[in-house]
C-alpha cells in the first residue's frame, strides 16, 4: 500500500434509552395451574408488557377474568391485554 493510513471506524451509536416499568410482583390465581405452569404465564405476561413499551403505571393493577380455555399463550395475551387497557 502506497502510504494509505486506515480510517477510524466510527462509533457506535448509544443505545436508545428507553423508560422502565419494573414488575415488582405478578400475582396469578388460576385454579388448576401448577406452579410452574403459573410461573411460565407470568413470565410471558411480563414480556407482552415489556414489548408493549409502557412508560408509567399506577403502582398496583388488579384485573379478574371470567373463564377462559385455550392455550398458555392464549391466556398470557388476554391478561397483558386487560393489563395494557388500564395502562392506556
Amino acid at each position: 500500500m502506497s502510504g494509505a493510513t486506515p480510517t477510524p471506524a466510527a462509533p457506535a451509536a448509544a443505545p436508545a434509552v428507553t423508560p422502565a416499568v419494573t414488575i415488582d410482583r405478578l400475582i396469578l390465581d388460576i385454579p388448576g395451574l401448577t406452579q410452574t405452569e403459573a410461573e411460565a404465564i407470568a413470565h410471558e405476561v411480563g414480556e407482552r408488557l415489556a414489548r408493549a413499551g409502557i412508560s408509567d403505571a399506577p403502582p398496583r393493577i388488579g384485573i379478574t377474568l371470567g373463564p377462559i380455555g385455550g392455550s398458555r399463550a392464549q391466556l398470557a395475551a388476554r391478561i397483558a391485554a386487560v393489563l395494557l387497557e388500564r395502562l392506556v
